[in-house]
C-alpha cells in the first residue's frame, strides 16, 4: 500500500506532496510550524499541523490524523486538492494573534496621531490655556488607545473561554 501524501500550506503558498516521514522531518527541522495547514486525500478541509498526532511530539511512528481533525470525505475524495489555504478553517490561536497584532497597530497609530496633534497644537499655542487644551487632546488619544487595548484583551479572553467550553 502506498504511503499517504500530504500537502502543506504556509504564508498562502501550498507545498507538496510529501510523505508522512518527510512531514515529520520538516516539523523537526522547524520548517513546518504547528499553525501551518495540512491536507491529504480523503480530507474535506485543511487542518492545522498541531492536530496531527505525533508530528510535534516525541512519539515515534508515522503521522496519523488526530481524533477530532476534519477527515470527512467530500471534494477531496474526488481527487481534487484545494488550491489555496484560504479554504482552511482558521485556528483560534492564529485568529487571536492576528487580532492582537491589528489592535496593537491601531493603538500605536492612535497614540502617534495624538502626539502629532498635540505637538502641532502646543507649538501654535499662544497662552497656557491653549497649551492645556493641546495636552487634553493628547490625553484623549492616549486614553482611547488604552481602552482599545483593554477591549481587545477582554475579547481574546472571552473567545478562549468560549472555545474551552465547546471543547468539553
Amino acid at each position: 500500500m502506498a504511503e499517504v501524501q500530504w500537502y502543506y500550506a504556509r504564508n498562502d503558498q501550498q507545498f507538496g506532496p510529501v510523505s508522512g516521514t518527510e512531514l515529520k522531518q520538516l516539523a523537526e527541522a522547524g520548517r513546518l510550524s504547528p499553525d501551518d495547514l495540512l491536507w491529504r486525500e480523503g480530507m474535506d478541509a485543511w487542518t492545522t499541523a498541531i492536530n496531527l498526532r505525533g508530528l510535534f511530539s516525541e512519539e515515534p511512528g508515522t503521522v496519523k490524523p488526530a481524533e477530532g481533525a476534519p477527515v470527512t470525505v467530500g471534494q477531496a475524495a474526488a481527487g481534487r486538492v484545494p488550491t489555496s489555504a484560504a479554504r482552511a478553517p482558521v485556528s483560534l490561536p492564529s485568529l487571536l494573534r492576528t487580532m492582537q497584532t491589528v489592535l496593537w497597530t491601531v493603538c500605536v497609530l492612535v497614540v502617534l496621531s495624538g502626539l502629532v496633534l498635540f505637538t502641532r497644537a502646543f507649538l501654535n499655542a499662544k497662552d497656557a490655556g491653549q497649551e492645556a487644551a493641546a495636552a487634553a487632546v493628547f490625553s484623549t488619544f492616549f486614553i482611547a488607545a488604552y481602552v482599545l487595548a483593554r477591549a481587545g484583551e477582554k475579547l481574546a479572553r472571552l473567545l478562549l473561554a468560549r472555545s474551552r467550553r465547546r471543547a468539553r
